[in-house]
């Protein structure tokens, strides 16, 4: 019979509650989060000045960049003053981090990183205009890292050991997900289908502006289906995604133009009730298809047959309803990836050749 020594059985003990994960308070991922929309308004400051005063810009330091990267240092100030209590309890590395927030980790340097970059750029090559802004690197670093820190607490519910059906957990991710799509729609602002009303007028034109209308669906459609496979939204969360999202855009190009605004709240809110009538998840399959489906039906048929009603748009039936049926399509194609089919049990194994 072996005998285990008492500061070894100690030891293994103490190990399952080293390697529990810290999990952050819903309390916390609300912090985050309203420390996030700080970050994604300044974002959004600085887009609109951009695009009303690009050619005035000839400074790093302006009052945008202020509310932004002050938005960034709150944010990361936040992460940095979480991964000190795991240190507190001897957590080292990685694992002083809440669960999830292993993703700001990354973000917190990568913007800090696009930020030094940035003001480096501006004092070398001057201050961008137009798309330039949108796809300079450091730009794109900025992006990537806000994304990275915005999407922690999202990351951190969704590994939770909760039910779907948790009201707290459900509202912390529909939040971290609208800024995630927030930002999105910022960096497609110039492919934005919702902006502008389809014309119609010459082959390349309306191609690109179909194009855009498809792109957009996709990205509206995409945050709903993935919150879908771990959530049971509560309602009116698909209405708070698609109305902060457009009211950002409208308030930075267009700003005292509400139309687009309220057509995301009414288009929200029959999204939302498409939702509670069909209740889709992984385990109601078909009822989430068809759900992939009408999403985008129901933004696409307002608007786009909407803007041909009051003059705006001139495409013919048969495009438009064709257009908004593709988008329907595609809704449907992002819920495959989603909740893929099953594979059979035969099938799992590797394919050998």
């Amino acid at each position: 019979m072996t005998v285990t020594p008492p500061h070894r059985s100690a030891e293994a003990a103490s190990q399952p509650a080293q390697a529990a994960p810290d999990r952050a308070s819903l309390r916390q991922h609300l912090v985050t989060i309203l420390l996030g929309w700080w970050l994604v308004g300044g974002l959004f400051l600085d887009g609109w000045a951009h695009n009303h005063s690009g050619e005035a810009l000839e400074s790093f330091f302006t009052p945008w960049h202020a509310v932004f990267y002050s938005g960034f240092a709150a944010v990361a100030g936040w992460s940095l003053w979480l991964a000190s209590r795991g240190w507190r309890r001897g957590r080292r590395g990685l694992g002083a981090l809440p669960e999830g927030y292993h993703l700001a980790a990354l973000g917190v340097p990568l913007f800090a990183l696009g930020g030094l970059g940035d003001l480096i750029w501006h004092t070398v090559f001057g201050i961008e205009v137009g798309i330039e802004a949108l796809l300079s690197p450091t730009h794109l670093l900025l992006f990537a890292g806000a994304m990275l820190i915005l999407a922690a607490p999202l990351v951190a519910v969704w590994r939770a050991p909760t039910p779907r059906g948790t009201g707290g957990a459900r509202w912390v991710a529909v939040l971290s997900a609208a800024s995630l799509l927030a930002v999105t729609a910022f960096m497609h602002m110039y492919l934005w289908g919702l902006l502008s009303a389809p014309q119609g007028v010459g082959y390349e034109q309306t191609r690109g502006e179909l194009s855009a209308v498809l792109l957009t669906a996709l990205i509206l459609a995409a945050p709903v289906l993935l919150l879908l496979r771990r959530f049971q939204l509560p309602f009116g969360a698909i209405a708070l995604m698609y109305t902060v999202t457009n009211t950002g855009l409208t308030l930075m190009l267009a700003p005292g133009t509400w139309r687009l605004p309220l057509l995301s709240l009414a288009c929200g809110l029959l999204g939302d009730a498409l939702q509670v009538a069909l209740r889709p998840s992984p385990a109601r399959v078909w009822a989430l298809r068809a759900f992939a489906v009408l999403l985008p039906l129901s933004v696409w048929v307002p608007f786009l047959g909407g803007t041909v009603r009051l003059g705006l748009s001139t495409i013919s039936l048969e495009l438009w309803l064709g257009v908004a049926v593709m988008a329907g399509l595609g809704g449907l194609a992002l819920s495959v990836l989603v909740v893929p089919p099953p594979v059979p049990p035969e099938g799992e194994g590797p394919v050998e050749s």
